[in-house]
């Protein structure tokens, strides 16, 4: 149990994402962002795919999905500004998001993510809810 919060307690200092309700934007932390970028292929456009994750009760993303229908994909963008990297969600949009989570919609959260790999070995991006921070095993039904 105690090495479970250690884990927890690390990934959220570094592997996060910002959500903003009022632009349905998400930004990513240096770290997320520098995995992301390891883990696509070069040359390729980044994509991203936001997705709802029913075993865990959670949302999730994935960089350039291998999907044949039409869907929304999210591009990645850096803001020369903030100096940020981050994407905008449509559907799902953030306030979806966090009103799943209990999350009140009114100003930018900060929520931990943790990495994964789904059953064809593709990875993805869990974003994890705040409430289950600290459990050692996923919620169940």
């Amino acid at each position: 149990m105690i090495i479970n919060r250690i884990m927890n307690w690390w990934r959220n200092r570094r592997l996060f994402v910002i959500a903003d309700p009022n632009d349905n934007g998400v930004t990513l932390s240096h770290t997320l962002y520098n995995h992301l970028a390891n883990s696509a292929m070069p040359g390729a456009e980044a994509r991203v795919f936001v997705f709802y994750i029913p075993l865990t009760r959670c949302y999730g993303f994935m960089l350039n999905p291998p999907i044949e229908a039409q869907t929304q994909l999210c591009s990645i963008q850096y803001n020369a500004k903030y100096k940020t990297v981050g994407f905008e969600t449509l559907c799902p949009t953030i306030n979806r998001i966090l009103y799943d989570y209990g999350i009140s919609g009114t100003k930018p959260c900060k929520l931990s993510v943790s990495i994964h790999l789904d059953g064809t070995g593709q990875q993805y991006y869990q974003i994890e809810h705040p409430h289950h921070k600290f459990r050692a095993n996923p919620p169940t039904r």
